[in-house]
């Protein structure tokens, strides 16, 4: 579908994504000139009303969110049986791929992403929205390194458990909930269990749990607890460990009561402060788990007895803990020179900017990661000189020296516009203009003949043959019918009369469109570009035509006043400031007023 024009508006450039249900596009927002992400559904389910119901539903709970950490939502509709949503564009790689590639993460990052994630949960639990479907794939990141939930693609209001009627399961397997695998309503606490299972495969590389097919994974998901984080990256701290058993707990009533609840802990982790541990596990099975952990500590051993076990000698125990204490003091200086040497605080590594103008975007992205930078903004100019679909500008350009991480915006040809030439023959000419005028065409000479088998004022042929590729605003000449060419009478009886005054041949009104042009994108929302294409119709040579503005500024002005002869055209473009009325004159007559007004909208 790549070219096509989505509601007279959106142009899709590129697919980036693609599911069962539907496919996303990178696009073109081709009147705020803005590149924009996109989702169809796909064709084999425009037809099934389960299945637009459900997209439809997407969007009606995504758009009720605003929210700096949720993907924001800017349109959605229905044309020419394309169902779509239009979302903000992130060029960023989602957390998905970053956990494939840099996996295990490093926990402060991720202790913030899913921060992020918790306030974007927190907000749309309290406007009663539950996303039902938080993986990786679904976080994405912008230029300043921010984290985005999106796809609120099975979204429902709380509570609502229309769309798992039936027992089925929208989720991902990795990542869904015990009560979702079993087909059971779902709530909030839903999104901190798949939360959780999000930050146990960024900290530890690996999902929670795997098998062959999603069958045998929801059943791991309702039946059997994932591997200690611990035996699978060491640097994963007991109180990180902790937060992951609270939300991935098997019993909703014993996670974390909302996001809320589980933000605050987030919090405490980020500054580094202990966590309550009250209410995590019951202590007889916490004390199995610590036990039988193969990372747990002689002091977390000793911590726990079963009853009936005697206690140990004091002096022994104290000696341990004095020596565990030591080993952990030492873990921290470990852990600050870490930090003060390969984190914040070292100067930025500077690097130089690769020039990437003549490459396809996809050639420059890798020419820019390589070089250990990013892309920025990506916008869309026509440059008749270059091909289409490479670079043909870039900021900061060829050879400067920018710190590691920088964005690189890139200006991308769009080339020229190519239009099929419609097939107008038999329509009348106010038709036959609208037909063009909608390809992005207009019509260009006109030429009047006789014919005896088209009727009066309707196009016996053009110029440019139907199905012609040409460029956007190219003109098609017409040649239009007079009707019959009048037959000659038998000749009459010879009457002397008194001769008579020449009568001139009576007046015909032209054809008048007014209308405003939608491409063009004023500095000032208040002011609009305006259309009158004139058309002299009739046999009455020198016919006045004159062309009146009248708007904020002042009037009235005249545009055009002039003599014109029939089967000429004329068209004018002009601008108009706020409220602009137009006026239409033939031979001193008014036949066309048209008022536009034009109100100033608030800016994003």
């Amino acid at each position: 579908m790549e070219g096509t024009l989505i509601a007279n508006r959106y142009r899709l450039e590129s697919e980036i994504g693609h599911g069962g249900v539907a496919t996303v596009y990178r696009a073109v927002d081709t009147t705020l000139d803005r590149s924009v992400a996109i989702k169809i559904l796909n064709p084999e389910w425009t037809e099934d009303p389960e299945a637009v119901a459900r997209f439809r539903r997407e969007a009606h709970a995504a758009a009720k969110l605003n929210h700096p950490h949720i993907i924001q939502i800017f349109d959605t509709g229905e044309a020419d049986g394309i169902y779509y949503i239009v979302m903000e564009y992130l060029p960023e790689p989602d957390l998905k791929r970053i956990i494939r590639e840099y996996a295990p993460l490093p926990a402060r990052k991720v202790i913030q992403v899913v921060q992020q994630c918790c306030q974007a949960l927190a907000y749309a639990h309290s406007r009663g929205i539950v996303h039902r479907d938080v993986k990786p794939q679904n976080i994405l990141f912008t230029d300043e390194g921010d984290a985005k939930l999106s796809d609120f693609g099975i979204a429902a209001v709380a509570g609502d458990d229309a769309l798992t009627s039936s027992g089925m399961v929208l989720a991902t397997a990795h990542y869904m909930s015990p009560e979702q695998a079993q087909g059971k309503p779902v709530g909030p606490q839903s999104d901190l269990y798949s939360l959780g299972c999000v930050m146990y495969e960024a900290l530890t590389g690996q999902t929670p749990f795997t098998g062959d097919t999603p069958a045998q994974i929801a059943a791991c998901h309702v039946r059997q607890r994932p591997p200690s984080p611990r035996t699978l990256n060491a640097n994963v701290l007991p109180s990180e460990e902790y937060l992951l058993n609270k939300a991935m707990a098997k019993d909703p009533a014993r996670r974390y009561r909302s996001a809320h609840q589980m933000l605050a802990d987030l919090e405490k982790l980020a500054a580094g402060q202990e966590l309550d541990k009250t209410g995590v596990l019951p202590v007889q099975e916490a004390a199995i788990d610590t036990l039988q952990s193969p990372t747990a500590s002689p002091a977390e051993r000793l911590a726990f007895r079963r009853p009936g076990q005697p206690a140990a000698n004091l002096s022994l125990v104290w000696t341990t803990v004095a020596a565990v204490l030591v080993a952990l003091i030492a873990l921290i200086l470990i852990v600050w020179l870490v930090n003060i040497v390969f984190y914040p605080g070292q100067p930025q590594q500077q690097v130089q900017v690769p020039g990437v103008k003549g490459h396809t975007e996809a050639v420059a992205r890798s020419k820019l990661q390589t070089a250990g930078l990013k892309v920025g903004t990506i916008t869309y100019e026509q440059d008749a000189t270059a091909p289409q679909g490479v670079v043909i500008d870039q900021i900061p350009s060829l050879g400067e020296m920018v710190p590691a991480g920088t964005s690189v915006d890139l200006v991308i040809n769009r080339g020229k516009q190519i239009i099929t030439v419609p097939d107008v023959t038999g329509q009348s000419l106010p038709t036959a203009e609208t037909i063009l005028d909608g390809q992005g065409l207009n019509i260009g000479q006109i030429t009047q003949k006789f014919s005896d088998d088209v009727p009066a004022n309707h196009v016996i042929g053009q110029e440019i043959a139907t199905g012609t590729q040409v460029e956007k605003g190219t003109a098609v000449a017409l040649t239009v019918s007079k009707g019959p060419e009048p037959t000659q009478p038998s000749p009459p009886e010879i009457i002397t009369v008194p001769e008579a005054e020449p009568q001139p041949p009576p007046a015909v009104e032209p054809h008048v469109s007014i209308s405003r042009d939608d491409t063009y994108e004023p500095g000032d929302p208040t002011e609009g570009r305006y259309v009158v294409k004139i058309t002299v119709m009739g046999q009455q040579p020198q016919q006045e035509i004159e062309v009146i503005k009248r708007d904020e500024t002042g009037g009235p002005k005249t545009e055009l006043h002039e003599q014109m002869e029939p089967g000429t055209a004329k068209q004018l473009r002009f601008l108009g400031k706020g409220s602009t009325t137009i006026e239409v004159y033939h031979n001193g007559e008014l036949i066309e007023q048209k008022l536009f007004s034009v109100e100033e909208t608030e800016t994003e």
